[in-house]
């Protein structure tokens, strides 16, 4: 992730649904929102911040009926934050908050699927407190992002895969 400007674009949790659809493949607004349940016009101001900060693209213009269709794309699949923004005491409050709404996002999905009428039978929920040699978290740390890696590479085409989400933080914590 390049900036500041990204992670507080993304700070919003309807700004990270929608940057996950125009990830997946290109969108109009409208179909964002068909897809969220939401009326097209909440979301313009979310798609603009998403676009001044540099997460997504016009990917395309296309004429509709004397109006002009306009599709989103990501402008990458993956965003990661580089290491300085990572340690820079006046990022902090704006990391949190980001990492406050991918975990936010994941609790709402993780409830949602325990509240069905029957829980998908694929659904994991682990949380592993563990105690490691540095060299060992960094080994893991390691290992946890191939694996990512690799999850995302796999995930490419196919148009009858089903939508998963994984959400992981390896975090050191105090006794």
């Amino acid at each position: 992730m390049a900036g500041l400007d990204q992670v507080r674009a993304l700070s919003h949790p309807t700004r990270l649904r929608l940057l996950e659809l125009f990830a997946e493949k290109p969108r109009t607004t409208k179909q964002a929102a068909e897809v969220l349940g939401e009326a097209p016009t909440r979301l313009y101001h979310h798609v603009a911040a998403l676009e001044r900060a540099g997460l997504i693209r016009l990917r395309e213009t296309r004429p509709v009926r004397g109006a002009v269709e306009k599709y989103f794309e990501a402008t990458a699949k993956r965003y990661v934050a580089d290491e300085d923004s990572l340690r820079d005491p006046a990022h902090k409050r704006d990391l949190a908050a980001m990492g406050l709404v991918v975990f936010d996002q994941a609790r709402n999905e993780l409830v949602q699927a325990l509240t069905k009428e029957e829980p998908p039978e694929d659904l994991v929920a682990v949380r592993g407190v563990f105690r490691l040699s540095q060299s060992a978290a960094r080994q893991l740390r390691r290992d946890l992002t191939r694996l990512l890696k690799d999850l995302h590479v796999t995930a490419r085409g196919g148009r009858n895969r089903k939508r998963y989400s994984v959400t992981i933080a390896l975090v050191r914590t105090e006794d």
